[in-house]
């Protein structure tokens, strides 16, 4: 994807963003629609014509879907977790989040990644000054970055289209959003004009680009050759047992073969054939063991250059052991680590601009103060992590020992219930009255 840049100190005006959105074109476009067509299960192979006598089946073995959902599973099936000891900082956040559906809109925008490479998300205010964020169609963005060694994101615009639902006139759009405001446009004789401007208060561009990789394409996207091979290769057989089911019959030697006698023949089920007779079918010979052995490659190639394997394989039996796990995952945890990489920025960056926006409502909050977790969806064995953890006792924190434990969310609240029950254990208890001492921390001497 071509990057458009433009020097630091641009003057942004309806000249310069008609020749930006010019510039951009529409190959973008055509590319990220093909590879959402081919999520959806829209392949090549559902445009194949053949001569209207012959079969032509139009099998779609989507391994773009699976390839992406497995992926997407694997790297944020598990939300990613927040952790801080400003727990004031930390509830504002949460309560922001939660208000958002953090943990869905995370999902999506690494479903977007694994799709086509890139995703956008944009921040705003709504009407009563809360924190807002979504995705946004990566079709409609055309991020603009500075032509220095930095390449910073100076602006970004939102194109898109509305209709008069009582005319059905349409009109073009535009939205530019810089560090400091937001400017509106309209098309009009074929060119923007500028109709409104309006602050925001985020103190850098809010809108947040996610990238899967430096390359910026989609986990499917190396493979698509091959995904078409596939569907080629099943309808082809599909086609070649119709061939077989439509087979003809011929009669050797048979004399008077008269509709009459070819329905006598149908009925009775009996052929009366002269000494030399004989009847065979017709039919297509179809070297099964070859296409199968075809297919098989071809499946074992998209698996092994995507990186993401078939779960659903024998050697993922539930008696594999989790080291043993680790190295069959390996290709798949490559791919995941630079996801991770490549998402851990934006959402510092949207961390960052949800502190400033508080902070500019009167709150001294640092977004530094916060640490991101990811985590990886596969199944653990519980039995040997808890060993583990055991093993650790005197070696880390209580706090850290229980973080390690996947089904615990949020370790400080785990501890507090934990403190809670054994005080409450021992008000209920005389002997252990008598026996814990009293917690005197902070009492002077």
């Amino acid at each position: 994807m071509q990057k458009i840049k433009v020097p630091k100190d641009v003057e942004i005006n309806p000249l310069l963003l008609t020749n930006v959105i010019n510039k951009w074109g529409t190959h973008e476009a055509v590319r990220l629609a093909k590879l959402e067509d081919y999520y959806k299960g829209e392949h090549e192979i559902l445009k194949r014509e053949v001569e209207l006598d012959k079969p032509n089946n139009k099998i779609v073995v989507n391994y773009a879907k699976l390839i992406t959902d497995n992926a997407t599973g694997y790297f944020m099936g598990i939300p990613v977790t927040y952790e801080s000891d400003d727990k004031e900082l930390i509830e504002k956040v949460f309560e922001i989040l939660d208000a958002n559906v953090e943990e869905d809109v995370n999902f999506e925008i690494a479903k977007s990644l694994s799709i086509a490479g890139r995703a956008y998300e944009l921040m705003y205010a709504d009407e009563e000054a809360n924190v807002r964020f979504k995705q946004v169609d990566k079709k409609t963005i055309i991020p603009v970055y500075s032509n220095d060694i930095d390449e910073k994101l100076i602006f970004a615009i939102r194109k898109y289209q509305t209709e008069d639902i009582l005319t059905g006139e349409k009109t073009e759009m535009a939205e530019v959003y810089t560090a400091n405001e937001i400017i509106h446009y309209h098309a009009a004789n074929g060119m923007f004009e500028e109709y409104e401007r309006r602050d925001h208060y985020f103190g850098e561009v809010p809108v947040i680009e996610y990238t899967n990789n430096n390359e910026l394409m989609g986990d499917f996207e190396v493979v698509l050759s091959s995904i078409d091979a596939y569907n080629k290769s099943q309808s082809d057989t599909a086609n070649d047992f119709e061939y077989f089911t439509d087979a003809y019959l011929m009669l050797f030697g048979m004399q008077g073969t008269d509709k009459e006698d070819l329905r006598q023949v149908k009925e009775e089920r009996v052929f009366l054939l002269p000494d030399n007779g004989k009847a065979e079918w017709l039919t297509k010979q179809i070297n099964d063991q070859a296409n199968e052995n075809h297919k098989t490659r071809l499946q074992k190639d998209i698996n092994r250059i995507s990186q993401v394997p078939d779960l659903s394989d024998e050697q993922f039996a539930g008696n594999v052991s989790g080291e043993a796990m680790k190295y069959k995952l390996w290709g798949l945890e490559q791919i995941a680590s630079i996801k991770e990489r490549k998402f851990k920025s934006p959402l510092i960056k949207r961390l960052r601009m949800i502190t400033h926006f508080l902070n500019i409502k009167g709150g001294q909050y640092d977004y530094n103060n916060i640490n991101l977790k990811f985590h990886r969806n596969i199944p653990k064995n519980t039995i040997e992590l808890v060993q583990m953890i055991k093993d650790l006792a005197g070696i880390l924190s209580e706090k850290t020992q229980i973080a390690l434990l996947p089904f615990i969310d949020d370790a400080d609240a785990e501890i507090a219930r934990k403190d809670e029950e054994q005080n409450k254990l021992i008000g209920e208890d005389p002997y252990l009255q008598q026996t814990v001492p009293p917690n005197n921390e902070g009492e002077e001497e």
